[in-house]
């Protein structure tokens, strides 16, 4: 239920009250009228400052309020997750910095779909920065480390207009 309902345990909540929640073009938490429930909980709300209508988003005080502690397997989970995030996250740049530190002399071309690759080639993409081929997928896709991530990119790719 909304915090302003909370005093009153016996009201439920209905299209036409007002809920706080945090509202995503003010950017803080407003008073929000409720405009759409769904199976009983708020679904939309309206901005009373702004005007704006959002997915209803509950309060910071509500969300303290009722986010209970994982279970031990909850927190397992949890953990393993954080840790694969983490290896994955550091992953590419490790990749990324040893290419850079084999192939300082590598000739750098820029991206073209409609080129070939090699291995170990050097890309300079205009969205992703520098990169390195880290391995022909087939003959229209490679793998391309990039600093922060990898990436699948097309290759001997016609131009469009050519056939």
């Amino acid at each position: 239920m909304a915090d302003r309902l909370s005093r009153h345990p016996w009201k439920v909540t209905s299209v036409g009250d007002e809920a706080d929640s945090i509202c995503p073009r003010c950017k803080e938490e407003t008073i929000h009228r409720v405009v759409a429930m769904v199976e009983g909980k708020i679904h939309l709300v309206l901005c009373t400052r702004c005007n704006s209508q959002h997915r209803y988003r509950p309060s910071l005080a509500a969300m303290k309020k009722k986010t209970p502690l994982p279970s031990e397997r909850q927190a397992r989970v949890l953990k393993k997750l954080q840790k694969s995030k983490t290896l994955q996250g550091k992953g590419p740049l490790k990749d990324w910095q040893h290419f850079k530190e084999i192939s300082p002399e590598l000739k750098v071309s820029d991206y073209d779909p409609s080129e070939e690759y090699k291995e170990n080639q050097a890309i300079a993409h205009p969205v992703f920065g520098l990169g390195f081929v880290r391995k022909v997928i087939d003959p229209s896709k490679v793998e391309v480390v990039f600093e922060g991530e990898v990436k699948i990119l097309v290759m001997n790719r016609a131009r469009s207009g050519q056939e």
